[in-house]
């Protein structure tokens, strides 16, 4: 079943601790990005707002000084789940 998209307050979405990307040097292409074109791809989170994909694109909102962003909670994956898909996501 697809999730919903949501705009939510960033402050209420947190980076994972342990993001196995280190793309510092994107931000400031991503914030261009956001900034002509708008979020073309939302932010996914797990039920507690910790962020699964899309650390780059906080970044960026978060450089701009954005108050919301676009989510989609991916609210019926396991904790097992949520870690196969991060590291999955690092490997793209």
């Amino acid at each position: 079943m697809a999730q919903q998209m949501q705009q939510v307050p960033i402050g209420t979405i947190h980076p994972y601790g342990n993001n196995p990307r280190d793309n510092t040097k994107s931000v400031d292409k991503v914030a261009e990005s956001i900034r002509e074109f708008g979020f073309l791809q939302p932010i996914v989170c797990d039920d507690h707002g910790i962020i699964l994909a899309g650390h780059t694109r906080y970044r960026a909102a978060k450089k701009l000084r954005l108050l919301t962003v676009p989510v989609i909670y991916a609210r019926n994956l396991t904790p097992e789940q949520a870690k196969a898909y991060q590291i999955g996501r690092a490997h793209v």
